[in-house]
């Protein structure tokens, strides 16, 4: 019964584990693209932070559902 509890878990903490560094890298690119003095858009970051996380949260979900059929 605990052993799901832990496994969601252990997930979260390797999407964090992926996620943050590339936000950290997103963030350099811009900083330092502004501080070499090329105009960016950064509404381009945005969207792709955005879809990526919207598919981290679709993929998380499918798999608690499936997780959840599987046990029946």
């Amino acid at each position: 019964m605990l052993a799901p509890v832990l496994d969601i878990f252990a997930m979260n903490r390797s999407f964090l584990i992926i996620i943050l560094p590339a936000v950290a890298v997103g963030l350099g690119y811009i900083f330092m693209f502004h501080w070499l003095g090329f105009a960016l858009e950064p509404f381009r970051f945005v969207v792709a932070a955005i879809v990526v996380v919207a598919a981290v949260i679709l993929v998380q979900r499918r798999q608690r559902r499936k997780a959840s059929r599987g046990s029946r």
